[in-house]
């Protein structure tokens, strides 16, 4: 069968449709780029904004009409979407013949060929109701990770060392899509990683949807999150170790000093402030008061004096007023920001905001604090990017910029194309090069900077 995946939302669901991907290619399924060559198309979707589930229903419209024209097509819904809504979506749109929870996807391959035959699936994960703290679905993505397909030709890697989240942001639907938190045995995330990285992945990024709240016990002990880099680190040819996304409250000090002392742990903290006014953190039940996240800062950047650091922020929650948006702003400035993700609040169905705050913030007035937000945060970022004009840094080429101009005549005799790499902090970095250094490390010179990338020359190949 011809499969296309199309990958909407976080980390976490692009490396869940890379294990779904490496499942159906053993069955012998055909993965095509194109949904015109699909006998199959496969939603791996997202739940955080009311945007990422309008662009869902929007593909699910047309999907419907082109049924009704009669194209023979296997429609799936999987991921946060497919939890959050369930039997729902199939009453609305019943040309969809798969609904599968995050939990589920080790089971696509058998919905599939039941589709096939004509019979619909609607697979969903336990709810927190139902308290089940080792969901049967995690076997089958257990499997999956530890066997899952090593494609040459490409460094870098995603591997997920816990499921879940306990925190309860009151914005937040994660908790109620994803369940409870579930750590991974450490054994079974070193093995993952070695055998990737045996099979060429030198960058392994590990995932959680608050990573460093990891914590497995067993035995009558307890590996922490700081231990299991240690655990992972000695790995032979692993060049670099990142991490994503991390929650203020438990970045202790003993992570940041593995970040420090480990040589490949790479120094980048993704770690969401949401808010710079502790009225609104509070709302959000984020756990944390704005000094402590200013604590946090502080630690960081004594302990591991060249970090990096990105930032998350909302805009307009309910009740939000100019002060607490102007302490938000305030506080990008204080943090130096590398960048920030900022987004307007949307209220997110079963969640504590939605069924306890009215949404009383014009969507004029969010428009206008996120443009604030974001010219702060252009400031902030041009300042640091700046810094490093000058200096020699490493790269990992990721391949040819996605936005570079048609090579000169000078440049196509040459073979050299614009190249797009990142730094051990994530900066992006554009430079003029060989094709041939896609996926490979280079050291290149700052020469200028904007606000979101770097622009350099290439001094040679590491």
């Amino acid at each position: 069968m011809k499969i296309q995946i199309e990958t909407m939302g976080c980390q976490m669901n692009r490396l869940d449709s890379e294990l779904i991907e490496g499942e159906l290619r053993k069955c012998g399924h055909e993965i095509v780029a194109s949904q015109q060559d699909a006998e199959a198309v496969i939603y791996n979707t997202c739940s955080v904004r009311q945007h990422a589930e309008n662009k869902v229903l929007s593909r699910l419209g047309a999907d419907s009409q082109r049924k009704a024209e009669g194209k023979s097509l296997i429609v799936a819904v999987i991921g946060c979407m497919a939890q959050n809504y369930g039997d729902e979506l199939r009453r609305k749109y019943p040309h969809v013949d798969i609904v599968c929870a995050p939990g589920r996807i080790g089971e696509l391959p058998q919905m599939l060929l039941d589709a096939r035959a004509g019979v619909t699936t609607v697979a969903l994960d336990p709810t927190r109701r139902e308290n089940i703290t080792n969901p049967p679905g995690d076997s089958h993505i257990s499997k999956m990770e530890l066997g899952r397909e090593v494609t040459p030709g490409r460094a870098q890697a995603f591997v997920r060392v816990a499921k879940g989240c306990n925190f309860f942001c009151s914005y937040c639907i994660v908790p109620f899509v994803r369940g409870p938190e579930r750590s991974r045995r450490p054994e079974d995330i070193v093995t993952e990683v070695r055998r990737l990285v045996d099979g060429g992945r030198s960058e392994i990024t590990l995932l959680g949807q608050t990573v460093n709240s990891y914590r497995y016990s067993e035995g009558g002990r307890t590996t922490s999150f700081a231990e299991l880099l240690a655990k992972i680190s000695p790995i032979e040819g692993l060049r670099r170790l990142r991490f994503v996304t991390s929650h203020p409250l438990d970045f202790g000090n003993d992570v940041l000093e593995a970040m420090r002392d480990l040589p490949n742990v790479c120094p980048y903290i993704h770690c969401p402030a949401q808010s710079g006014s502790d009225a609104m953190l509070k709302k959000m039940n984020r756990k944390y008061t704005r000094v402590q996240y200013d604590d946090l800062l502080e630690r960081a950047r004594q302990i591991v004096p060249d970090v990096v650091i990105a930032g998350d922020f909302i805009v307009g929650f309910p009740g939000e007023t100019e002060e607490d948006h102007q302490a938000s702003a305030e506080l990008i400035r204080k943090a130096g920001y590398k960048n920030s993700f900022v987004f307007k609040y949307s209220p997110r169905p079963g969640t504590l905001a939605q069924k306890r705050y009215p949404d009383d913030v014009p969507d004029s007035v969010k428009r206008r604090r996120n443009n604030e937000l974001l010219g702060v945060q252009e400031h902030v970022g041009l300042e640091h990017h700046r810094g490093y004009i000058g200096k020699s840094v490493e790269v990992l080429v990721e391949g040819p910029s996605p936005h570079a101009s048609r090579p000169d005549a000078r440049a196509r005799l040459e073979g050299e194309v614009q190249l797009l790499g990142r730094t051990r902090g994530d900066h992006i970095v554009v430079f003029e090069g060989p094709l041939a250094l896609a996926q490979q490390y280079a050291q290149v010179r700052i020469e200028n900077a904007t606000s979101l990338t770097l622009f350099a020359t290439l001094l040679r190949q590491v």
